[in-house]
């Protein structure tokens, strides 16, 4: 039990060390010394978590993968239907909305490496609660609509994590869900 427990704080030390100097400088200029100054641990100890810098970065997206794949297999996709007063609150784009705001500081580094795997995996797992994908459009390839409404999502989250403050989940929930229900052109006249 204490071992986990010293485990945890440690990861937790390195986890903090990470976001403070990613945040600052980027993921290029981390170094383990950097980071195991900040964290205040040993070289050793940073070895015994981890292979590296870079496998340090794919743990924490591998576990936030797992997290939103689990969320997203447990709640059910929000339902739009206007004709639906009864809105379930606790579908699986509620429950992604506090689990990123739990962890927004880790979250927005990792969605801001925008060429990343992990981006990637992320907008599939968005696309796969998102997308209705019911109708063919000769004129709108399905490649297209996938990338304008998973990057649509994408840019919505980074855009509510970078926020100061950042909202909580269930307002920025209700904006998201409210934007849902807007065409293009009712969505610009709020623009203005």
């Amino acid at each position: 039990m204490e071992s986990n427990e010293k485990r945890l704080k440690t990861e937790m030390k390195i986890q903090r060390a990470f976001i403070k100097i990613v945040s600052a400088e980027g993921f290029d200029k981390l170094t383990i010394s950097a980071l195991i100054k900040d964290a205040k641990i040993n070289r050793g100890t940073f070895y015994i978590h981890y292979l590296d810098k870079y496998d340090l970065k794919s743990q924490y997206e591998k576990e936030i993968i797992l997290d939103i794949q689990n969320i997203f297999s447990n709640y059910e996709k929000p339902d739009l239907d206007h004709r639906n007063k009864s809105l379930n609150k606790n579908n699986a784009f509620l429950q992604l909305f506090k689990y990123l705001y739990r962890q927004k500081e880790l979250s927005l580094i990792l969605l801001k490496d925008y060429d990343s795997k992990f981006v990637k995996d992320i907008k599939g797992l968005v696309l796969s609660v998102a997308s209705n994908a019911t109708e063919d459009d000769d004129k709108l390839p399905k490649n297209y609509a996938n990338e304008l409404l998973a990057q649509g999502i994408l840019d919505f989250l980074i855009y509510w994590l970078e926020g100061t403050p950042v909202l909580k989940p269930q307002k920025i929930y209700d904006i998201f869900i409210y934007t849902r229900t807007l065409n293009p052109e009712q969505l610009s006249n709020r623009c203005k």
